[in-house]
C-alpha cells in the first residue's frame, strides 16, 4: 500500500461532482483520478500533473452498470495492458444493487492521453 504523508486536503474542480469510490492512478506522468458520480452511478475521471492537484475534469469514462445503482471501479496494468474492473447487476439469477458480479474489460488511452470511455461488455476480456 501506498500513502500520502501530510493533511488531507479537498478537491474541488470545475465539473466535480463527486458520490464515492476514488480510485488513482499513473501513467506517462498523468494521474488519473476515476470515481463515481451522481446516482444511479456512473464513474467519472479527471487528470492532473500531480497527485493532489490540480485536477482537470475529463468526463463520463463508464456509463450505468446496468440493474444496478452503485458502479465502483479499480485500474490496473498488467503484462503492458490497462484494464478497467467494475460490477453490474448481471449476475445470472438476482442480480442487482445488492448482488453484483465482478467485471473486467480492457481499457484504452487515447494519443492525446485521454481515456476512451468504457464499453461494458458480457464476454469481459476472454479470448482477447
Amino acid at each position: 500500500m501506498i500513502e500520502i504523508d501530510g493533511a488531507i486536503k479537498r478537491l474541488d474542480f470545475d465539473g466535480f461532482s463527486f458520490t464515492e469510490a476514488p480510485w488513482i492512478h499513473k501513467k506517462d506522468g498523468t494521474y488519473y483520478l476515476s470515481y463515481a458520480t451522481g446516482f444511479p452511478e456512473k464513474i467519472a475521471y479527471a487528470t492532473a500533473d500531480r497527485i493532489d492537484g490540480p485536477y482537470r475534469y475529463q468526463g463520463i469514462l463508464n456509463e450505468l452498470a446496468g440493474n444496478s445503482n452503485t458502479n465502483h471501479q479499480a485500474i490496473v496494468q498488467f503484462k503492458n495492458n490497462w484494464y478497467f474492473i467494475y460490477h453490474n447487476g448481471g449476475i445470472q439469477t438476482g442480480g442487482g444493487s445488492y448482488s453484483r458480479s465482478v467485471c473486467i474489460d480492457r481499457l484504452f488511452y487515447q494519443a492525446d492521453g485521454k481515456l476512451k470511455r468504457v464499453r461494458m461488455t458480457t464476454e469481459g476480456i476472454h479470448g482477447r
